[in-house]
């Protein structure tokens, strides 16, 4: 596929939303999820658990996740909670919006989720995998967590705009600064998109387009800013020590991707992004698999910010002026057949 010069500010694109040559993320996504209708902006709980009637004013929010009930970080610590003098029950308003990400339907206009509370008591609101305002919540909660993780390992001085997450959309892909996706519950597409975005906003590597098949080979480029935003996806939502880390919801044809035990017959050499993202991946992960060195997230980032290498070969040699071991990353080079 023809290539064409891409602006500064990269996109990634949905077939057919922009010219030839720009990133088509078809092969990667799962089944799409239609509502029958536009979701509402203002969500609201599956279910309100009222845990005690009695004390003081305490809301827990929950979202199931493959059957169990998980908190949803960042909203309530946002927000003002309290009941005028004299009122016994009050509306709960919390926006999916904070200084680094916002969730809409599009035109930065933001969803939020409300409730009508009594002012004293425990009360749980719960929120559904699938629903649609689970959905909403499941975008969160993976942008919440990169967001958490990335503050942790190397700061947010990178993060000088905004990611807007519009959703429900047409494709599943990253543009100007927008991430653009049909579900909010395929946590490892969404973490894939949103990587594109931290990849944009740290200047990590090229911009690659076109179409792209996951167990084949196109342009280095490609292979590169692909192979990273799946590599951040598996490192926001999976266990560095993981003997078979793998995506559940990417690229259903071949589900699940394995990245920490990439298939035999997926294309060999640093134009495939599985290859790709499986040499990343064992860069930092803990897991024994023919190599026992791990090296930090914050390294590799600190090694590659800023300076858009063109492969990965390139962003290993960046990775050796960073810091890392020569010698490591032969072996993890050799081990994910980058050759």
């Amino acid at each position: 596929m023809g290539m064409i010069a891409l602006p500064a500010a990269t996109a990634w694109a949905a077939p057919g939303r922009f010219p030839q040559g720009w990133n088509d993320d078809s092969d990667l996504t799962g089944i799409h999820w239609e509502a029958t209708e536009t979701p509402p902006l203002q969500l609201t709980p599956d279910a309100i658990r009222e845990v005690s009637s009695t004390g003081p004013l305490v809301i827990r929010l929950l979202r199931t996740d493959h059957g169990t009930e998980t908190p949803v970080a960042g909203l309530l610590e946002q927000a003002q909670i309290g009941c005028p003098a004299g009122a016994t029950r009050f509306k709960l308003n919390l926006l999916l919006n904070n200084r680094w990400i916002v969730i809409t339907q599009g035109a930065n206009t933001p969803y939020s989720v409300v409730a009508d509370l009594p002012c004293q008591g425990t009360q749980e609101l719960v929120f559904q995998q699938e629903s649609v305002a689970g959905q909403a919540l499941g975008i969160w909660q993976v942008a919440e967590r990169a967001r958490h993780k990335l503050e942790g390992a190397i700061g947010l001085g990178f993060w000088n705009r905004k990611i807007e997450f519009s959703w429900p959309d047409d494709g599943d892909y990253y543009s100007w600064g927008v991430v653009h996706l049909t579900r909010g519950d395929h946590w490892d597409v969404v973490g894939h998109e949103m990587g594109h975005a931290i990849y944009d906003l740290g200047g990590i590597g090229a911009m690659g387009g076109g179409q792209h098949k996951i167990d084949e080979c196109y342009t280095e480029a490609l292979a590169l800013s692909e192979g990273w935003a799946s590599f951040f996806s598996a490192w926001v939502n999976l266990k560095l020590d993981d003997a078979d880390a793998r995506f559940e919801y990417l690229v259903p044809r071949r589900a699940p991707i394995r990245i920490e035990n990439v298939p035999e017959d997926v294309c060999k050499g640093q134009k495939n992004e599985w290859r790709v993202s499986g040499f990343f991946w064992d860069l930092i992960d803990t897991h024994d698999d023919g190599e026992v060195q791990a090296e930090s997230f914050a390294r590799m980032w600190r090694s590659l910010e800023g300076t858009r290498v063109p492969t990965a070969g390139a962003a290993r040699d960046r990775m050796i002026s960073g810091g890392v071991s020569a010698d490591f990353l032969k072996v993890i080079w050799a081990l994910n057949r980058m050759e």
